[in-house]
C-alpha cells in the first residue's frame, strides 16, 4: 500500500520519481520517470510513465518496482500515445510472448457474471448470455476466472485454454474417485 500511495501521489502532483526496477529479462535498473497513471489490470498494478532514461513511454509492473521515491522535481505532463493508460498497458501486454487474450462465452446474464468476476475481467452482453474477455499471462488465472463465473461456458480463444481446462478437470475428477457419491 505504501508503494501504491507514493506512486499515486506522484501521478497526482506531476512529480518525478526514481525507483529500482527488475526488467522482464531479470536485469536490475534504476529508473527516473514522469508518472502518468496507475492501472489495475488482471491481478497486477502497472505504472504508466515517461521513462527519462529511455526517452519513451513505458509501463512498469508494480511487483517488479521497488523503493520509489519522489524527487521533488515537478514536470509538465506529456501526451500519452494511446487513448488511455489502460489501453497503453494492454497494448504492451499483447506483445509479451506469455500473454493470452482470453475470450469465453458464458450462459448467464451479464449482471450476474459481472457481480462474480467483473473485478478481474471484462464482461459484455452477448446474445442470451455474456462474453468474458481478459488479457493474462497465466492460463491458471483464466481458468479460475471462468470457473468462478458460476455458469456453463464455451471457450472461444485461445485454444490452449481448452486444453488447460481439460487437464484441470481430469485432475479434479481423479481427486474425487475415492469419495462416496
Amino acid at each position: 500500500p505504501d508503494v501504491l500511495t507514493t506512486l499515486a501521489q506522484a501521478c497526482r502532483d506531476d512529480e518525478r520519481i526514481e525507483f529500482g526496477y527488475t526488467t522482464y529479462g531479470g536485469d536490475r535498473a534504476t529508473r527516473l520517470a514522469e508518472p502518468h497513471r496507475l492501472v489495475p489490470l488482471g491481478r497486477r498494478w502497472y505504472l504508466v510513465a515517461y521513462d527519462l532514461h529511455r526517452h519513451d513511454w513505458r509501463s512498469f509492473r508494480r511487483d517488479r518496482l521497488d523503493a520509489p521515491r519522489r524527487t521533488g522535481a515537478r514536470f509538465r505532463p506529456r501526451d500519452l500515445p494511446a487513448d488511455d493508460a489502460a489501453a497503453f498497458v494492454r497494448a504492451g501486454l499483447r506483445n509479451l510472448p506469455t500473454s493470452y487474450e482470453v475470450d469465453v462465452l458464458v450462459d448467464a446474464p451479464v449482471d450476474a457474471v459481472r457481480a462474480r468476476v467483473g473485478r478481474w475481467v471484462s464482461v459484455e452482453e452477448a446474445g442470451a448470455g455474456c462474453r468474458i474477455r481478459m488479457s493474462t499471462d497465466s492460463l491458471d488465472w483464466a481458468a479460475l476466472a471462468v470457473g468462478a463465473a458460476g455458469a456453463e461456458f464455451t471457450v472461444v480463444s485461445p485454444d490452449e485454454l481448452g486444453a488447460h481446462l481439460r487437464g484441470w478437470g481430469e485432475r479434479f475428477v481423479r481427486s474425487t474417485v475415492s469419495l462416496p457419491a
